[in-house]
């Protein structure tokens, strides 16, 4: 009976934990500072005004590929409503960073940063990869572990027709 309790503890709490690291909606997006592909600093603040979505992934993992195939699915319509593409690379160096770009043959996302452990800090990542759409106000509008383009597109819609 105890050994059944701990297993179920144990299944709940691997089950709940990636939920309680999610960004609540409303709340101010957490700023951090970063690498440009080619070496330059940048940070997330500097796109306060404009509507983001920002994926935060790694170039190793085969959900975030999934995922940025997904986005790539809705890059006219992120265009069409002036939403600005990040993706961040939370594990991987500019070289392997270049060489997924060049052999999965997505479109580039409108900004790549290199994270150096604040972005991970600061959106509390505990599992990959992350979509979040952060509006004009620097605010989160939804933080979620994975969406497919018609989900993607849905949320988006649901957030461009509350403004």
């Amino acid at each position: 009976m105890k050994i059944c309790f701990y297993f179920t503890l144990l299944l709940s709490l691997c089950i709940a934990t990636p939920a309680f690291a999610l960004l609540e909606a409303g709340t101010p997006a957490p700023d951090f500072n970063a690498r440009t592909l080619d070496g330059q600093p940048t940070n997330l603040g500097r796109y306060k005004g404009k509507t983001l979505l920002v994926e935060l992934g790694t170039t190793w993992c085969p959900s975030c590929n999934e995922q940025a195939r997904q986005i790539d699915g809705i890059r006219d319509f992120l265009t069409q409503h002036n939403i600005t593409y990040i993706s961040v690379f939370l594990a991987d160096s500019a070289e392997s960073i270049q060489e997924k770009l060049k052999t999965e043959g997505h479109k580039r996302p409108d900004q790549i940063m290199i994270d150096s452990g604040e972005a991970r800090r600061s959106y509390n990542v505990f599992s990959i990869p992350r979509i979040i759409l952060i509006d004009k106000d620097f605010k989160i509008v939804f933080d979620e572990m994975i969406l497919d383009k018609k989900q993607l597109k849905l949320r988006i819609n649901n957030h461009l027709n509350q403004q």
